[in-house]
């Protein structure tokens, strides 16, 4: 006669994992939400200011002039 036995019990590297993937996803999620976020800001300002007026202000600020 054969016996199965099943075990129940879950190994540290199990949770690990599963905390892992969670974590994994929190901050792809978060990642997505601010991407978004730029994008509609961008989105915003083009439609309010135009690409020349972004275009000066970018060059503006990173020449100071």
């Amino acid at each position: 006669m054969k016996t199965i036995v099943d075990s129940t019990r879950t190994t540290e590297t199990e949770v690990t994992h599963d905390v892992l993937s969670i974590l994994m996803a929190v901050v792809s999620a978060s990642a997505l939400l601010i991407g978004l976020w730029a994008a509609a800001c961008f989105i915003s300002a083009l439609a309010g200011h135009g690409l020349t007026a972004l275009v000066r202000g970018y060059i503006t600020a990173i020449t100071g002039f």
